[in-house]
């Protein structure tokens, strides 16, 4: 018994990593799309004045 909670307890320690990984990634990438958009405007004020 004691061996298939501790398989339980390594399944779910390494599906929650899997999630959070991804979840890391994605909020990785929005980061980096809006942080592209703050750029291009900031390029486009200045092109301005």
């Amino acid at each position: 018994m004691g061996l298939v909670l501790i398989g339980m307890l390594v399944a779910s320690m390494v599906l929650l990593g899997l999630w959070q990984r991804r979840r890391a990634k994605k909020r990785f990438l929005e980061a980096k799309r809006k942080l592209r958009e703050l750029n291009s405007m900031t390029e486009s004020d200045t092109n301005d004045g």
